[in-house]
């Protein structure tokens, strides 16, 4: 780390958000929004930038290597780039544009026509992940196209780039949840790159290898599911110094027990219940780097939706890396920043939700719009 005083702090840091793990012979389905408002969403289209950098991040050697197909989507949808090596499939991203309307389902519906072509086996082998910034203006075939997803066993993420934070379909957010997948809202386009890492970490397919308990990761919001049978747990790798605010909220009548331990040094730093408007936070400011464990518990026996935000004073970026440690670019990697003047702790900037059973449906706040959407189903690790 560089510290330099006059004025603001920055920092360089590298810090890989995800480690590619996989001995491939995957099929991976990158499907990008071109519709209009992408225009003004993502200026510097950095969602380009995010498809590029995953499909760079999947095995290209070996025994059997990953494939890779780049779907194209505003209001109708054109495969950009046939199945095939990832390897090549980088020049296939710059023909994206930003005109039309938003129908998702139909970048679905071609990415999985591409994964399921041949006949081939894509049961725990294959993934598709959507970056848009939108709702589709046709719910109905878009859950068609997610359960025909979860009927196949391919997984399927999206990365929602939501500015105003518009609400998405109770119904299709249960449906991309059965996937195994991945929902996760973000405000700027800059956690684009985020997003990639924490889906990555997540498992792009259900072979992919990971471990139990979720990561936190700035930027992003992310919605969970917790009952007295199954708790859940999310990670953070702290640097020293780093003022961070961890904030629950639960969004359905239940109450939740939290609990923050620095597991670098083997100490909790405090349990906090849910008050009556369903809400538990925590403030803390490691002395030196550390591994930060947060648990989410219940007594209830009926699960229920929670979400999880992590306010911090330092904007991280997370690249992807190999597993031999090669830094894969993930979009541009702007210093860390620690505005001045903060002395307090800053307010939530990310919000993530870990479904761990069934999906279920959400309720009132996430129909208000009252939290970011961000879904995670399954476990992730950095």
């Amino acid at each position: 780390l560089s510290l330099l005083f006059a004025g603001t702090v920055i920092a360089d840091d590298s810090t890989c958000g995800a480690t590619v793990a996989s001995n491939g012979g995957r099929r991976i389905g990158i499907v990008v929004d071109s519709s209009g408002s992408m225009g003004s969403n993502d200026p510097q289209d950095l969602r380009i930038t995010a498809g590029k950098s995953l499909a760079a991040s999947l095995v290209t050697t070996g025994g059997t290597p990953d494939q890779v197909t780049v779907v194209d989507f505003d209001s109708s949808a054109v495969v950009l780039y046939p199945l095939g090596s990832p390897s090549s499939a980088g020049p296939s991203f710059d023909t994206i544009d930003s005109s039309g309307g938003t129908s998702i389902y139909s970048g679905i519906e071609l990415a999985i026509d591409e994964l399921t072509r041949g006949n081939s086996a894509t049961a725990g082998v294959a993934g598709v992940v959507v970056l848009t910034d939108g709702s589709d203006s046709s719910v109905k075939p878009l859950i068609e196209q997610l359960v025909r997803a979860k009927g196949l066993g391919i997984r399927v993420s999206f990365g929602f780039l939501s500015p105003d934070s518009s609400p998405s379909s109770p119904a299709v957010l249960a449906a991309i949840l059965e996937t195994g997948g991945v929902f996760s809202t973000f405000q700027d386009s800059l956690a684009l790159k985020t997003f990639i890492s924490s889906v990555v970490s997540h498992g792009l397919t259900s072979s992919d290898s990971a471990a139990s308990g979720s990561v936190l990761l700035p930027g992003l919001t992310i919605v969970g599911n917790v009952s007295s049978a199954a708790a859940a747990s999310y990670t953070y790798s702290a640097i020293a110094g780093e003022a961070l605010n961890f904030t629950v909220n639960a969004l359905s009548s239940q109450s939740l027990s939290v609990k923050l331990s620095d597991k670098t040094a083997s100490t909790d730093v405090k349990t906090q219940a849910t008050d009556a408007q369903g809400t538990a936070g925590i403030l803390y400011t490691p002395a030196g780097a550390a591994t930060l464990e947060l648990s989410v518990t219940t007594t209830n026996a009926t699960s229920g939706l929670f979400s999880v935000s992590l306010g911090s004073s330092v904007n991280r970026t997370f690249d992807l890396c190999t597993p031999n440690n090669t830094t894969i670019n993930n979009g541009t990697n702007p210093n860390i920043t620690i505005p001045t003047g903060t002395g307090g702790v800053p307010s939530p900037t990310s919000t993530v939700i870990q479904i761990t059973g069934a999906a279920v449906s959400i309720k009132a706040r996430l129909a208000q719009g009252v939290i970011p959407m961000l879904l995670v189903a399954g476990a992730a690790v950095l």
